[in-house]
Parts: C-alpha cells; structure tokens; sequence
C-alpha cells in the first residue's frame, strides 16, 4: 500500500491562490504596506540589510565542504564563532573580552527566555526598569514572574528606587537595559552600574544585562559594558548580532562567570538538540574575521546618526514645544513627552487611519503608567521618509 504524497513544493496538491499570496506574505514579524509610515517598528530597515555580506559568507563556507557547521553544535556555542566574537568585542567595548565564559545564543529574546527557564521559577520576583522593552514583559508573564518596575531617570535606573524596592522583595534578577535603553535611549553611567553590581552581590540577585544598543553609538561615548563585570559573579551581559548584522541571523550570545554558564549548558534545551545554530554561526564567523561586521556596523552607525538630525529637526519643525524629547546618543529610538494630561494611547486610531503609527508609553510599563509619552523608531525608514512621516504624525495628532 503505497502512502500518500505529502503536500509541499514536490507535491500535486494544489493551493488556491488567495491562500497561496497569503502564506507568501508571512515572511517577516513586523510589516507595514508601502503607504503607510510606521515608527513603532523597531527593526533595521530592509533596504540595509547585508545581503552581499552574507551572501559572499555564506558562499565560503560552503566552498570549505566541512560538514561540521550542519552537524550538532557544541553546547557552548561555536568554537570558532565565540574565537572570532572575543577579538571583535575586545576591540568595540574596550575591555578584555575572553571567549570561554560566552554561550551562544538564538538571540536575545531566546536568551531571556531561558535566563527565566534557568535562574527563576514561577512566583518569583524580577525588578524591570519602568519603562522597559515591552516583549520582555510579555515573556516574564509567560514564565508566571512577579514584575516590579523601577524608575527610570535621564541616568537609567533609579539606584535609590532599587534600593527601597530590595526593602519589600528578594528578586531573582533585575532586568536592564543599561546602555541607550529602549524606549528612552538613556544610558547607565559608571558609579550606578558598580552600585547595582555592589546591590547584587549584597543582596543575592543577578543581573539580566540586554546590551542590544550598546555597539550603536552615535559620537557618545560610553561606559564600559555590564560585561566588564562578570567575575563579579551575578552578572549575565546579552548581546546580539540583530541590531548591528542582521536579525533573521537568530544569533546573539550570552558572557557570564563559569559557574553560571554550566547552568545555561546544562539545560535541556542544548543537551538535546546541542549548541545554537552551528550553521549560522559558522557563517557570521566569516563576517566577524574578515572584517566584514566592523565594516558594516560604521555604515550603520553613520546612517543612524544621519536619521536622528533628520527626524530631530523635523520634530522641532512640527510639534509644539510642549512635546519634549531629548535627542538620542545611540539606539534606535526617541522617547517624546506630552502634557501629564495626555493619553498618547488616544491617537493611535487617527493615526492609523491616516496611515502612520507610533508606539504609546504605557506599553512600556507593568501598570500602564506612562501613558504620555511615545516612542518613535528612526532604523526603519530612510530620511525623506521620515520627514514625511513625523509631518503627517503631528498633523493628525495635534489637529484642532
């Protein structure tokens, strides 16, 4: 008895059309049609992205015919890749950066995601910067975390707050993003980062350190990374090849003490399936040794602070001087504020009826405070663009 054919590209069953443009279309998470101007989306732009720079990677591996990148990967991570990685980044953070205590990750949300699977357990207490990155919520709630924000200032994490907070609770991590945060692109100084690491180690907690922006600096400089801090042993620095390569790469890594990388190994996750993507690492490698990514991330870096002037004067132009904002060093984002008596929430259906879109305050928060202010990404799109969208934004928002 012979089986049936599976449905697939070598199959005889036929699709309908409809259902055939749609599957198409399901190609990247965040999609806006070509009419519509949406700063809410956090991502590079897709006209960027490396595409000879990864073709021409790609094309060497496979030239090579070693069969090691499609087998199981170390449990670490890449050896080669984490080699590689430990000479860029001693080089772009300015600290001796050693490739034994680093695990390879699918990126950082899989990185946070297996930090709670790991180093917390359902009910226990994690402290976020109020606001924060709003997916990491989402994956916090998915672990059934108890979140409790603390304060943000124009120097992040509010050190006092922290500290009248670890009055109340025994958190299992805090989570920050230390260097040009998202949404509100501050960066921790110096004194705050060795007063939370002091606080850590006084008080039995980690630090989830999601360096995502920190290799996106715009003429700024910058603290040494929650990396240089790792002997301290409380310490897990994330970072992640999506916002300075490109994000479908699913490529980050994680640098810890030892013992605490032994823990991240010794999940089921890798004993099963082994190291994270061994075939994309073996690539990415290529990219990181030939020069490649520090070439490309200069391009970025000056392409980004171009579109901040851009969209900087263009909100000076078209928002009245209620709405304030500082001009970000790094990152991708501005962080606007309006009048207390402002729900930014309140705009988003004109707004999107007139084709553009923001992201509101309160998503950024566990209790939906706020709710003034709003987030405007300026990687997505290029600088005419932006000119058009901030013009058409503060048209529809601010209209009589």
């Amino acid at each position: 008895m012979h089986e049936q054919p599976v449905a697939g590209t070598g199959s005889n069953v036929e699709i309908d059309p409809a259902r055939r443009a749609a599957l198409i279309a399901q190609t990247t998470q965040a999609w806006a049609p070509a009419d519509v101007i949406d700063f809410g989306i956090g991502h590079p732009q897709d006209a960027i992205l490396p595409i000879d720079i990864m073709r021409s990677a790609a094309a060497a591996v496979m030239a090579d015919a070693d069969p090691y990148p499609l087998q199981y990967g170390a449990e670490r991570g890449d050896g080669y890749l984490r080699l590689a990685l430990a000479s860029f980044l001693t080089d772009a953070y300015g600290v001796p950066v050693e490739p034994e205590p680093m695990y390879i990750t699918n990126g950082n949300s899989q990185a946070i995601d297996q930090i709670c699977s790991v180093f917390a357990r359902p009910g226990d207490v994690v402290f976020v910067e109020a606001p924060t990155y709003f997916l990491a919520l989402d994956m916090f709630r998915q672990h059934h975390l108890r979140i409790v924000g603390i304060p943000v200032d124009e120097h992040g994490l509010r050190i006092d707050a922290l500290e009248a907070a670890l009055a109340e609770h025994r958190p299992a991590f805090v989570y920050t993003i230390p260097t040009f945060q998202n949404p509100t692109s501050v960066t921790l100084p110096v004194d705050r980062r060795e007063q939370l690491v002091a606080l850590a180690r006084e008080h039995g907690f980690f630090i989830v350190a999601d360096e995502v922006y920190h290799l996106l600096s715009y003429g700024a400089a910058v603290p040494p990374p929650m990396a240089a801090y790792i002997d301290s042993g409380v310490v897990l620095s994330l970072g992640t090849f999506t916002k300075i390569l490109a994000p479908g790469l699913r490529l980050g890594w994680i640098q810890a003490a030892a013992p605490l990388i032994d823990r991240l190994v010794g999940a089921g996750l890798v004993m099963s399936g082994g190291g994270l993507n061994p075939f994309t690492s073996a690539i990415v490698r290529r990219v990181v040794e030939d020069g490649s990514l520090h070439t490309y991330l200069d391009f970025l870096v000056a392409t980004y602070r171009s579109r901040i002037g851009v969209m900087a004067a263009s909100l000076d132009q078209h928002f009245p001087a209620t709405v304030t904002y500082q001009v970000p060093d790094g990152g991708y984002f501005f962080w606007l504020r309006f009048p207390e008596s402002v729900d930014t929430a309140h705009f988003l259906p004109a707004a999107a009826a007139h084709k553009v879109g923001f992201r509101s305050g309160s998503k950024f928060t566990v209790d939906g405070s706020l709710a003034n202010y709003m987030r405007l990404s300026f990687a997505y799109y290029d600088s005419p663009t932006i000119e058009r969208g901030i013009a058409a934004l503060a048209a529809t928002i601010l209209r009589p």
